[in-house]
């Protein structure tokens, strides 16, 4: 079985998990926007039970995103890289939400399979070709 790690810029904290991630979503919530920095997160669907931190230990935050689900997200104490999320909707409790940029090499940084909450994409982004567009999620 295939295996991945990962870590934080600065190699403090570090995970791995098994197994080829169940999806690849791109979120453009408000919050996702807030917690990236950035105009989306890209998110990799990993089974909670595949995934595991591996060195140093994370924070956590919280906090509701706009169609009222609670995000817990892990991060980095020294340098604040934000790794994984997990929610409270139904659909992905059994799913720990990888931020794609923090697993090491090329190989799950695959064409999303669905974009989320694209009426709150910036204008600048372009749907991607083939991929559902979900005004939130549905």
């Amino acid at each position: 079985m295939t295996s991945y790690t990962g870590e934080c810029i600065c190699n403090r904290v570090k995970f791995t998990f098994t197994g080829e991630p169940k999806q690849a979503a791109v979120c453009h919530c408000f919050q996702c926007q807030k917690l990236s920095g950035s105009a989306f997160t890209y998110n990799l669907l990993v089974p909670r039970e595949d995934f595991k931190w591996t060195s140093g230990l994370p924070k956590t935050g919280s906090f509701v995103q706009e169609s009222g689900i609670i995000v817990e997200y892990s991060f980095c104490p020294e340098c604040g890289t934000t790794m994984a999320k997990q929610t409270d909707k139904e659909e992905f409790k059994p799913f720990c939400l990888v931020q794609a940029g923090t697993v090491d090499g090329n190989e799950t940084k695959r064409k999303p399979d669905a974009e989320f909450w694209v009426s709150r994409k910036a204008d600048w982004v372009q749907p991607i070709q083939g991929v559902p567009q979900m005004a939130k999620f549905e």
